[in-house]
Protein backbone atom coordinates (compact mmCIF):
# COMPACT_ATOMS: atom_id res chain seq x y z
CA UNK A 1 0.00 0.00 0.00
CA UNK A 2 1.49 3.58 -0.98
CA UNK A 3 2.62 5.80 1.60
CA UNK A 4 0.64 9.16 1.99
CA UNK A 5 1.54 12.21 -0.27
CA UNK A 6 3.50 14.48 1.11
CA UNK A 7 1.31 17.34 0.23
CA UNK A 8 -2.10 15.45 1.98
CA UNK A 9 0.23 15.25 5.36
CA UNK A 10 1.06 19.56 4.94
CA UNK A 11 -2.41 20.40 4.15
CA UNK A 12 -3.60 18.00 7.30
CA UNK A 13 -1.11 20.21 9.67
CA UNK A 14 -2.29 23.44 8.53
CA UNK A 15 -5.70 22.42 9.26
CA UNK A 16 -4.38 20.82 12.93
CA UNK A 17 -2.89 24.24 13.71
CA UNK A 18 -5.87 26.52 13.62
CA UNK A 19 -6.54 28.14 16.70
CA UNK A 20 -8.76 26.02 19.12
CA UNK A 21 -11.43 28.16 20.05
CA UNK A 22 -13.67 25.63 21.42
CA UNK A 23 -11.04 24.47 24.21
CA UNK A 24 -13.93 22.93 26.56
CA UNK A 25 -14.72 18.96 27.51
CA UNK A 26 -11.95 17.81 25.38
CA UNK A 27 -11.03 14.64 27.90
CA UNK A 28 -14.93 13.73 27.57
CA UNK A 29 -15.58 14.51 24.12
CA UNK A 30 -12.72 11.92 23.07
CA UNK A 31 -13.79 9.61 25.53
CA UNK A 32 -14.73 6.39 22.58
CA UNK A 33 -18.83 6.67 24.10
CA UNK A 34 -19.07 10.40 23.72
CA UNK A 35 -20.92 9.81 20.51
CA UNK A 36 -23.00 7.06 21.89
CA UNK A 37 -23.66 9.28 24.73
CA UNK A 38 -24.79 12.66 22.94
CA UNK A 39 -26.76 10.05 20.87
CA UNK A 40 -28.48 8.36 24.16
CA UNK A 41 -29.58 11.84 25.38
CA UNK A 42 -31.09 12.98 22.50
CA UNK A 43 -32.70 10.09 22.11
CA UNK A 44 -34.84 10.04 25.71
CA UNK A 45 -35.12 14.09 24.78
CA UNK A 46 -36.96 13.39 21.79
CA UNK A 47 -38.98 10.26 22.34
CA UNK A 48 -40.23 12.77 25.55
CA UNK A 49 -41.09 15.82 23.60
CA UNK A 50 -42.43 13.37 20.63
CA UNK A 51 -44.63 11.15 22.58
CA UNK A 52 -45.60 13.66 25.17
CA UNK A 53 -46.90 16.82 22.49
CA UNK A 54 -47.25 15.41 18.85
CA UNK A 55 -50.24 13.58 19.62
CA UNK A 56 -51.82 13.58 16.43
CA UNK A 57 -50.56 13.24 13.07
CA UNK A 58 -50.14 16.91 10.76
CA UNK A 59 -51.48 17.52 7.45
CA UNK A 60 -48.13 17.89 6.10
CA UNK A 61 -45.49 14.83 5.87
CA UNK A 62 -47.69 12.59 8.33
CA UNK A 63 -50.19 12.98 5.31
CA UNK A 64 -47.75 10.42 3.55
CA UNK A 65 -47.71 8.26 6.51
CA UNK A 66 -51.22 7.26 6.82
CA UNK A 67 -51.92 7.09 3.31
CA UNK A 68 -49.20 5.36 2.11
CA UNK A 69 -46.28 3.92 4.69
CA UNK A 70 -48.87 2.31 7.02
CA UNK A 71 -51.14 0.92 4.50
CA UNK A 72 -47.82 -0.76 3.14
CA UNK A 73 -46.60 -1.87 6.75
CA UNK A 74 -49.61 -4.00 6.98
CA UNK A 75 -49.37 -5.50 4.11
CA UNK A 76 -45.64 -6.51 5.15
CA UNK A 77 -46.60 -8.10 7.85
CA UNK A 78 -49.29 -9.83 6.00
CA UNK A 79 -46.72 -10.97 3.43
CA UNK A 80 -47.37 -8.91 0.85
CA UNK A 81 -44.58 -6.75 -0.85
CA UNK A 82 -46.78 -4.09 -3.23
CA UNK A 83 -44.32 -2.45 -5.15
CA UNK A 84 -45.35 1.42 -5.02
CA UNK A 85 -45.03 4.14 -7.66
CA UNK A 86 -42.94 6.57 -5.59
CA UNK A 87 -40.71 4.59 -2.91
CA UNK A 88 -39.21 1.67 -2.02
CA UNK A 89 -39.98 -0.73 0.98
CA UNK A 90 -37.36 0.13 3.60
CA UNK A 91 -39.20 1.94 5.86
CA UNK A 92 -42.51 0.11 5.61
CA UNK A 93 -40.38 -2.70 6.38
CA UNK A 94 -38.72 -1.24 9.55
CA UNK A 95 -41.94 0.41 10.91
CA UNK A 96 -43.55 -2.84 10.47
CA UNK A 97 -41.16 -4.09 12.55
CA UNK A 98 -41.67 -1.04 15.54
CA UNK A 99 -45.13 -1.68 15.52
CA UNK A 100 -44.92 -5.75 15.94
CA UNK A 101 -43.79 -4.51 19.50
CA UNK A 102 -45.74 -1.16 20.37
CA UNK A 103 -48.58 -1.87 18.83
CA UNK A 104 -49.27 1.58 17.13
CA UNK A 105 -48.02 2.38 14.16
CA UNK A 106 -48.07 6.38 14.85
CA UNK A 107 -45.75 6.05 17.97
CA UNK A 108 -43.94 3.42 16.33
CA UNK A 109 -43.64 5.80 13.55
CA UNK A 110 -42.41 8.81 16.42
CA UNK A 111 -40.27 6.08 17.75
CA UNK A 112 -38.69 5.11 14.83
CA UNK A 113 -37.84 9.21 13.94
CA UNK A 114 -36.35 10.10 17.41
CA UNK A 115 -33.99 7.20 17.20
CA UNK A 116 -32.71 7.46 13.54
CA UNK A 117 -32.26 11.38 14.55
CA UNK A 118 -29.90 9.91 17.55
CA UNK A 119 -28.25 7.68 15.29
CA UNK A 120 -27.54 10.38 12.76
CA UNK A 121 -25.92 12.28 15.05
CA UNK A 122 -23.56 9.96 16.49
CA UNK A 123 -22.78 8.94 13.24
CA UNK A 124 -22.38 12.75 12.32
CA UNK A 125 -20.21 13.16 15.26
CA UNK A 126 -17.70 10.39 15.36
CA UNK A 127 -17.19 11.09 11.48
CA UNK A 128 -16.66 14.82 11.96
CA UNK A 129 -14.29 14.79 14.79
CA UNK A 130 -11.88 12.17 12.62
CA UNK A 131 -12.31 14.32 9.94
CA UNK A 132 -11.85 17.85 11.79
CA UNK A 133 -11.31 17.93 15.76
CA UNK A 134 -13.52 16.84 18.34
CA UNK A 135 -14.51 20.39 19.59
CA UNK A 136 -15.41 21.57 15.87
CA UNK A 137 -17.33 18.03 15.92
CA UNK A 138 -19.46 18.79 19.00
CA UNK A 139 -20.39 22.38 18.35
CA UNK A 140 -21.88 21.10 14.74
CA UNK A 141 -24.02 18.26 16.10
CA UNK A 142 -25.03 21.18 18.45
CA UNK A 143 -26.47 23.22 15.71
CA UNK A 144 -28.08 19.92 14.32
CA UNK A 145 -29.91 18.85 17.43
CA UNK A 146 -31.51 22.25 18.17
CA UNK A 147 -32.10 22.76 14.25
CA UNK A 148 -35.17 24.01 13.40
CA UNK A 149 -35.63 21.76 10.67
CA UNK A 150 -33.87 18.63 12.35
CA UNK A 151 -36.15 18.89 15.60
CA UNK A 152 -39.44 18.64 13.37
CA UNK A 153 -38.72 15.65 11.65
CA UNK A 154 -36.90 13.73 14.67
CA UNK A 155 -40.47 13.60 15.90
CA UNK A 156 -42.22 13.78 12.80
CA UNK A 157 -43.61 10.33 11.53
CA UNK A 158 -42.03 9.86 8.18
CA UNK A 159 -39.01 8.53 5.97
CA UNK A 160 -37.10 11.63 6.27
CA UNK A 161 -35.29 11.13 9.19
CA UNK A 162 -34.64 7.41 8.32
CA UNK A 163 -33.06 8.35 4.68
CA UNK A 164 -30.74 11.18 6.47
CA UNK A 165 -29.95 8.24 8.93
CA UNK A 166 -28.77 6.16 6.21
CA UNK A 167 -27.14 9.31 4.07
CA UNK A 168 -25.18 9.90 7.01
CA UNK A 169 -24.33 6.34 7.87
CA UNK A 170 -23.36 5.84 3.96
CA UNK A 171 -20.49 8.70 4.52
CA UNK A 172 -19.64 7.44 7.94
CA UNK A 173 -18.73 3.76 7.25
CA UNK A 174 -16.76 5.23 3.88
CA UNK A 175 -14.74 7.76 5.50
CA UNK A 176 -14.95 6.19 9.04
CA UNK A 177 -10.87 4.97 8.76
CA UNK A 178 -7.96 6.07 6.30
CA UNK A 179 -7.54 2.59 5.30
CA UNK A 180 -9.68 0.66 2.81
CA UNK A 181 -11.12 -1.84 4.53
CA UNK A 182 -13.74 -4.23 2.91
CA UNK A 183 -15.92 -5.04 6.06
CA UNK A 184 -16.32 -0.55 5.71
CA UNK A 185 -16.88 -0.52 1.83
CA UNK A 186 -19.70 -3.29 2.88
CA UNK A 187 -20.97 -1.40 5.44
CA UNK A 188 -21.39 1.52 3.16
CA UNK A 189 -22.74 0.09 0.14
CA UNK A 190 -25.31 -1.47 2.64
CA UNK A 191 -26.31 2.20 4.15
CA UNK A 192 -26.37 3.65 0.37
CA UNK A 193 -28.88 0.57 -0.32
CA UNK A 194 -31.17 1.30 2.36
CA UNK A 195 -30.70 5.15 1.47
CA UNK A 196 -32.07 3.88 -1.96
CA UNK A 197 -34.63 1.81 -0.70
CA UNK A 198 -36.12 4.42 1.00
CA UNK A 199 -35.57 7.32 -1.23
CA UNK A 200 -35.21 6.75 -4.34
CA UNK A 201 -33.11 9.75 -4.92
CA UNK A 202 -30.72 8.34 -3.04
CA UNK A 203 -29.37 6.32 -6.16
CA UNK A 204 -27.06 9.30 -6.30
CA UNK A 205 -24.74 7.79 -3.85
CA UNK A 206 -23.61 4.81 -7.15
CA UNK A 207 -21.97 8.05 -8.70
CA UNK A 208 -20.74 10.12 -5.47
CA UNK A 209 -19.33 7.33 -3.58
CA UNK A 210 -17.41 6.15 -7.15
CA UNK A 211 -15.93 9.97 -7.16
CA UNK A 212 -15.28 9.99 -4.17
CA UNK A 213 -12.86 7.51 -4.30
CA UNK A 214 -11.04 8.14 -7.28
CA UNK A 215 -10.85 11.74 -7.23
CA UNK A 216 -10.15 12.63 -3.63
CA UNK A 217 -7.88 9.24 -3.10
CA UNK A 218 -9.82 9.07 0.55
CA UNK A 219 -7.70 5.80 1.44
CA UNK A 220 -4.32 6.68 -0.36
CA UNK A 221 -3.83 3.99 -2.44
CA UNK A 222 -3.01 3.65 -6.46
CA UNK A 223 -5.53 4.36 -9.41
CA UNK A 224 -5.63 0.84 -10.39
CA UNK A 225 -7.13 -0.37 -6.14
CA UNK A 226 -9.20 2.72 -6.40
CA UNK A 227 -10.79 1.35 -9.01
CA UNK A 228 -10.94 -1.89 -7.82
CA UNK A 229 -12.45 -0.54 -4.62
CA UNK A 230 -15.27 1.26 -6.39
CA UNK A 231 -16.17 -1.37 -8.37
CA UNK A 232 -16.84 -3.56 -5.20
CA UNK A 233 -18.77 -0.76 -3.62
CA UNK A 234 -21.04 -0.39 -6.75
CA UNK A 235 -21.28 -4.54 -6.73
CA UNK A 236 -22.26 -4.58 -3.49
CA UNK A 237 -24.90 -2.00 -3.51
CA UNK A 238 -27.07 -4.30 -6.19
CA UNK A 239 -26.29 -7.14 -4.80
CA UNK A 240 -28.21 -5.51 -1.70
CA UNK A 241 -31.00 -3.78 -3.96
CA UNK A 242 -31.27 -7.08 -6.13
CA UNK A 243 -34.24 -8.95 -4.25
CA UNK A 244 -36.51 -5.50 -4.50
CA UNK A 245 -35.32 -4.91 -8.03
CA UNK A 246 -35.96 -8.20 -9.32
CA UNK A 247 -39.23 -8.11 -7.73
CA UNK A 248 -40.26 -4.47 -9.55
CA UNK A 249 -38.96 -5.80 -12.56
CA UNK A 250 -41.74 -9.19 -11.74
CA UNK A 251 -44.26 -7.24 -11.11
CA UNK A 252 -44.18 -3.49 -12.86
CA UNK A 253 -41.54 -4.61 -15.71
CA UNK A 254 -38.79 -2.70 -14.78
CA UNK A 255 -35.85 -3.32 -12.29
CA UNK A 256 -35.82 0.20 -11.39
CA UNK A 257 -39.69 0.98 -11.22
CA UNK A 258 -40.39 4.37 -10.17
CA UNK A 259 -42.69 7.56 -11.48
CA UNK A 260 -40.95 10.17 -9.61
CA UNK A 261 -40.67 11.56 -12.80
CA UNK A 262 -44.05 12.84 -12.20
CA UNK A 263 -42.63 14.85 -9.39
CA UNK A 264 -40.06 16.40 -11.53
CA UNK A 265 -43.14 17.14 -14.37
CA UNK A 266 -44.95 19.16 -11.62
CA UNK A 267 -41.69 21.32 -11.04
CA UNK A 268 -41.74 21.70 -14.46
CA UNK A 269 -45.08 22.21 -15.63
CA UNK A 270 -47.39 22.98 -12.71
CA UNK A 271 -45.68 24.34 -9.85
CA UNK A 272 -47.31 27.86 -9.63
CA UNK A 273 -49.15 27.35 -12.58
CA UNK A 274 -51.97 25.01 -11.56
CA UNK A 275 -53.54 23.41 -8.79
CA UNK A 276 -51.82 20.36 -6.75
CA UNK A 277 -55.32 18.26 -7.31
CA UNK A 278 -55.85 19.08 -10.92
CA UNK A 279 -51.85 17.94 -11.47
CA UNK A 280 -52.15 14.80 -9.67
CA UNK A 281 -55.72 14.14 -11.27
CA UNK A 282 -55.39 14.97 -14.46
CA UNK A 283 -51.73 17.15 -15.90
CA UNK A 284 -50.08 13.69 -14.28
CA UNK A 285 -51.65 11.33 -16.94
CA UNK A 286 -49.51 12.86 -19.69
CA UNK A 287 -46.23 11.61 -18.17
CA UNK A 288 -44.75 7.94 -18.79
CA UNK A 289 -41.15 8.31 -18.45
CA UNK A 290 -38.57 10.57 -17.72
CA UNK A 291 -37.20 10.92 -21.10
CA UNK A 292 -40.38 12.23 -21.76
CA UNK A 293 -40.45 14.66 -19.62
CA UNK A 294 -37.21 15.75 -20.38
CA UNK A 295 -37.86 15.88 -24.21
CA UNK A 296 -41.17 17.95 -23.64
CA UNK A 297 -39.24 21.09 -23.68
CA UNK A 298 -35.25 20.60 -23.25
CA UNK A 299 -34.75 24.60 -22.42
CA UNK A 300 -37.43 24.83 -20.12
CA UNK A 301 -35.48 21.69 -18.05
CA UNK A 302 -32.41 22.68 -18.36
CA UNK A 303 -33.75 26.64 -17.05
CA UNK A 304 -35.31 25.11 -14.30
CA UNK A 305 -31.86 23.46 -12.93
CA UNK A 306 -30.20 26.48 -13.36
CA UNK A 307 -32.96 28.87 -11.41
CA UNK A 308 -33.20 26.12 -9.02
CA UNK A 309 -29.80 26.34 -7.88
CA UNK A 310 -29.90 29.55 -6.90
CA UNK A 311 -33.41 29.17 -5.42
CA UNK A 312 -32.60 25.60 -3.33
CA UNK A 313 -29.31 27.29 -2.11
CA UNK A 314 -30.72 30.64 -0.77
CA UNK A 315 -33.61 28.87 0.62
CA UNK A 316 -31.34 26.07 2.58
CA UNK A 317 -29.57 29.61 4.54
CA UNK A 318 -32.64 31.01 4.91
CA UNK A 319 -34.80 28.34 6.09
CA UNK A 320 -32.85 24.76 6.41
CA UNK A 321 -29.85 26.67 8.47
CA UNK A 322 -30.66 30.02 8.63
CA UNK A 323 -28.86 33.64 8.03
CA UNK A 324 -26.47 33.05 10.69
CA UNK A 325 -24.70 30.18 9.96
CA UNK A 326 -25.24 30.92 6.03
CA UNK A 327 -23.09 34.00 6.69
CA UNK A 328 -20.37 32.13 8.03
CA UNK A 329 -20.56 29.33 5.69
CA UNK A 330 -20.32 32.24 2.71
CA UNK A 331 -17.44 33.41 4.54
CA UNK A 332 -15.61 30.02 4.47
CA UNK A 333 -16.90 30.02 0.59
CA UNK A 334 -15.07 32.93 -0.07
CA UNK A 335 -12.29 32.14 1.99
CA UNK A 336 -11.43 28.58 -0.01
CA UNK A 337 -9.04 31.45 -1.87
CA UNK A 338 -6.47 31.18 0.53
CA UNK A 339 -7.68 28.31 2.99
CA UNK A 340 -8.63 24.98 1.73
CA UNK A 341 -9.42 21.72 3.58
CA UNK A 342 -7.68 18.25 2.68
CA UNK A 343 -8.59 15.67 0.83
CA UNK A 344 -10.95 13.97 3.03
CA UNK A 345 -12.58 16.79 4.11
CA UNK A 346 -13.21 18.10 0.84
CA UNK A 347 -14.47 14.49 -0.16
CA UNK A 348 -17.25 14.59 2.91
CA UNK A 349 -18.02 18.35 1.84
CA UNK A 350 -18.61 17.08 -2.53
CA UNK A 351 -20.50 14.60 -0.73
CA UNK A 352 -23.17 16.67 0.28
CA UNK A 353 -22.57 18.72 -3.00
CA UNK A 354 -23.70 15.52 -4.50
CA UNK A 355 -26.70 15.31 -2.77
CA UNK A 356 -27.33 19.38 -3.42
CA UNK A 357 -27.64 18.67 -7.02
CA UNK A 358 -30.00 15.64 -7.19
CA UNK A 359 -32.62 17.52 -5.16
CA UNK A 360 -32.64 20.22 -8.06
CA UNK A 361 -34.66 18.01 -10.20
CA UNK A 362 -38.12 18.77 -8.00
CA UNK A 363 -39.49 20.80 -5.98
CA UNK A 364 -37.93 22.82 -2.88
CA UNK A 365 -38.36 21.60 0.51
CA UNK A 366 -36.05 21.94 3.78
CA UNK A 367 -36.83 18.39 4.85
CA UNK A 368 -35.09 17.11 1.86
CA UNK A 369 -32.01 18.53 2.55
CA UNK A 370 -31.49 17.68 5.85
CA UNK A 371 -28.58 16.05 5.35
CA UNK A 372 -26.88 19.27 4.64
CA UNK A 373 -27.58 20.93 7.61
CA UNK A 374 -23.77 19.05 9.02
CA UNK A 375 -22.41 20.04 5.92
CA UNK A 376 -23.15 23.90 6.07
CA UNK A 377 -22.61 23.99 9.87
CA UNK A 378 -18.83 22.37 9.72
CA UNK A 379 -17.99 24.75 6.95
CA UNK A 380 -19.50 27.31 9.37
CA UNK A 381 -17.66 26.63 12.26
CA UNK A 382 -14.24 25.71 10.67
CA UNK A 383 -14.30 29.33 9.50
CA UNK A 384 -14.58 30.55 12.84
CA UNK A 385 -11.16 28.92 13.89
CA UNK A 386 -9.36 30.68 11.43
CA UNK A 387 -5.95 32.32 12.57
CA UNK A 388 -6.79 35.42 10.48
CA UNK A 389 -9.40 36.47 12.69
CA UNK A 390 -6.51 36.64 15.89
CA UNK A 391 -6.30 40.67 14.53
CA UNK A 392 -9.94 41.61 15.10
CA UNK A 393 -10.29 42.55 18.98
CA UNK A 394 -12.26 41.11 20.74
CA UNK A 395 -12.86 38.26 18.68
CA UNK A 396 -14.01 35.16 19.84
CA UNK A 397 -15.02 32.07 18.00
CA UNK A 398 -16.72 30.52 20.90
CA UNK A 399 -18.60 33.00 21.65
CA UNK A 400 -20.04 33.24 17.90
CA UNK A 401 -20.39 29.49 18.24
CA UNK A 402 -22.61 30.07 21.65
CA UNK A 403 -24.91 32.81 19.56
CA UNK A 404 -25.33 30.31 16.67
CA UNK A 405 -25.89 27.39 19.12
CA UNK A 406 -28.41 29.55 21.34
CA UNK A 407 -30.48 31.27 18.40
CA UNK A 408 -30.94 28.28 16.65
CA UNK A 409 -32.44 26.79 19.54
CA UNK A 410 -34.84 29.89 20.29
CA UNK A 411 -36.27 29.38 16.55
CA UNK A 412 -36.36 26.26 16.58
CA UNK A 413 -38.20 26.27 20.27
CA UNK A 414 -40.44 29.13 18.88
CA UNK A 415 -41.43 27.27 15.84
CA UNK A 416 -42.31 23.84 17.54
CA UNK A 417 -43.97 24.83 19.76
CA UNK A 418 -46.27 26.26 17.58
CA UNK A 419 -46.52 23.34 15.12
CA UNK A 420 -45.72 20.22 17.43
CA UNK A 421 -49.62 20.40 17.68
CA UNK A 422 -50.85 21.16 14.68
CA UNK A 423 -52.85 18.18 13.61
CA UNK A 424 -56.30 18.03 13.21
CA UNK A 425 -57.71 17.42 16.67
CA UNK A 426 -60.97 17.65 15.74
CA UNK A 427 -60.12 14.00 13.61
CA UNK A 428 -59.23 12.48 16.99
CA UNK A 429 -62.62 13.68 18.42
CA UNK A 430 -64.67 12.17 15.67
CA UNK A 431 -62.70 9.05 15.67
CA UNK A 432 -62.51 8.44 19.27
CA UNK A 433 -66.52 8.75 19.42
CA UNK A 434 -66.85 6.79 16.39
CA UNK A 435 -64.71 3.78 17.93
CA UNK A 436 -66.51 3.57 21.46
CA UNK A 437 -69.87 4.43 19.98
CA UNK A 438 -70.33 2.83 16.36
CA UNK A 439 -67.83 -0.01 17.00
CA UNK A 440 -67.01 -1.33 13.47
CA UNK A 441 -64.26 -2.89 13.45
CA UNK A 442 -64.26 -4.33 9.48
CA UNK A 443 -61.21 -2.71 8.49
CA UNK A 444 -61.96 -3.56 4.68
CA UNK A 445 -64.53 -1.02 4.50
CA UNK A 446 -63.75 2.17 2.65
CA UNK A 447 -63.87 5.82 3.69
CA UNK A 448 -64.15 8.58 0.97
CA UNK A 449 -61.51 11.54 2.59
CA UNK A 450 -59.26 13.93 1.27
CA UNK A 451 -56.79 13.52 3.93
CA UNK A 452 -55.63 10.07 5.24
CA UNK A 453 -56.03 10.69 8.50
CA UNK A 454 -59.80 10.12 9.84
CA UNK A 455 -58.90 6.50 7.82
CA UNK A 456 -56.40 5.17 10.26
CA UNK A 457 -58.11 6.42 13.22
CA UNK A 458 -61.32 4.54 12.88
CA UNK A 459 -59.25 1.67 11.02
CA UNK A 460 -60.95 1.93 7.66
CA UNK A 461 -59.62 1.77 4.18
CA UNK A 462 -59.37 5.31 2.83
CA UNK A 463 -60.33 6.08 -1.07
CA UNK A 464 -59.43 9.12 -2.56
CA UNK A 465 -62.18 11.81 -2.40
CA UNK A 466 -63.51 11.82 -6.29
CA UNK A 467 -62.37 15.62 -8.26
CA UNK A 468 -65.93 16.01 -9.12
CA UNK A 469 -68.01 19.29 -9.50
CA UNK A 470 -71.58 18.50 -8.55
CA UNK A 471 -73.45 16.30 -5.75
CA UNK A 472 -74.52 14.13 -8.33
CA UNK A 473 -71.20 12.98 -10.16
CA UNK A 474 -69.79 12.68 -6.06
CA UNK A 475 -72.68 10.14 -5.42
CA UNK A 476 -72.00 7.96 -8.55
CA UNK A 477 -68.47 7.75 -7.11
CA UNK A 478 -68.04 7.54 -4.08
CA UNK A 479 -70.88 4.29 -4.16
CA UNK A 480 -69.15 3.32 -7.19
CA UNK A 481 -66.01 2.89 -4.67
CA UNK A 482 -69.12 0.81 -2.85
CA UNK A 483 -67.80 3.20 0.58
CA UNK A 484 -69.40 2.79 3.37
CA UNK A 485 -68.19 6.18 5.25
CA UNK A 486 -67.13 9.99 3.67
CA UNK A 487 -65.52 12.62 5.64
CA UNK A 488 -65.71 16.19 4.76
CA UNK A 489 -64.00 18.73 7.27
CA UNK A 490 -61.68 21.94 6.45
CA UNK A 491 -59.27 20.37 4.28
CA UNK A 492 -62.13 18.85 2.39
CA UNK A 493 -63.91 22.18 1.53
CA UNK A 494 -60.57 23.89 0.95
CA UNK A 495 -59.62 21.10 -1.74
CA UNK A 496 -63.26 20.91 -3.03
CA UNK A 497 -64.98 23.90 -2.32
CA UNK A 498 -68.25 22.92 -4.43
CA UNK A 499 -69.29 21.18 -1.10
CA UNK A 500 -68.89 23.30 1.41
CA UNK A 501 -72.68 22.97 2.47
CA UNK A 502 -71.46 19.50 3.62
CA UNK A 503 -69.90 21.13 7.07
CA UNK A 504 -73.22 21.19 8.60
CA UNK A 505 -75.00 17.84 9.41
CA UNK A 506 -78.23 19.93 8.80
CA UNK A 507 -77.91 20.13 5.08
CA UNK A 508 -76.81 16.61 4.17
CA UNK A 509 -77.95 15.16 1.03
CA UNK A 510 -80.16 12.00 1.09
CA UNK A 511 -77.64 9.81 -0.07
CA UNK A 512 -75.62 10.65 3.05
CA UNK A 513 -76.59 9.82 6.85
CA UNK A 514 -74.51 12.11 9.72
CA UNK A 515 -72.88 10.22 12.39
CA UNK A 516 -71.43 12.88 14.31
CA UNK A 517 -69.15 15.92 13.79
CA UNK A 518 -67.19 18.69 15.60
CA UNK A 519 -68.53 22.42 15.30
CA UNK A 520 -64.97 24.61 16.05
CA UNK A 521 -63.42 23.43 13.96
CA UNK A 522 -66.17 22.26 11.66
CA UNK A 523 -65.91 18.47 10.33
CA UNK A 524 -68.43 15.51 9.79
CA UNK A 525 -68.45 11.91 9.57
CA UNK A 526 -70.86 10.46 7.17
CA UNK A 527 -72.36 7.02 6.73
CA UNK A 528 -72.97 6.37 2.87
CA UNK A 529 -76.82 5.09 2.69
Amino acid sequence: MSKKPASRVKTEKIALKDISVFPFFKEYLAHRFAGTAIAAIYLIVMLYIGLTYHVVGDYNVETDFFQSYVPSAKDILKGIWAVEDFRGPAYPAILAIFEFFVKDFFIAGIILSALTASLTLFFTFELLKKLFRTDIAFIVILLMAVNKTFVTYAYTAGTDMTFNCFAAATVYFLMKDERYSVVNIAFTALSAALAYLTRYNGIVVVVSIPLIIMLFNIFSVEWKQRMVISGIFILLFFVFIAPWGVHSLNEKGSFFYNRNYLNIAYEMFAKGKIGWDQYWNVESAKYNSLSQVILADPGLFVSTIFKNVFEHFTSDLQILVGWGIGSCFLAGIFGLVKKRPNARQSAYFVFGVMMFLVLLLVFYGERFSMFLIPVYSTFAVVTLTWERWKGIPFYNGFVIAALLIGWSLVNSYEFNKENIDSGPKEIKVIADWFNANIKDTDETKIIVCRKPHIAFYINKKMNYFPYVRTYDELERETKKMNASYLFYGIFEANMRPEFQSLLNPNNAPSWLEPITYTENPPSVLYRVK
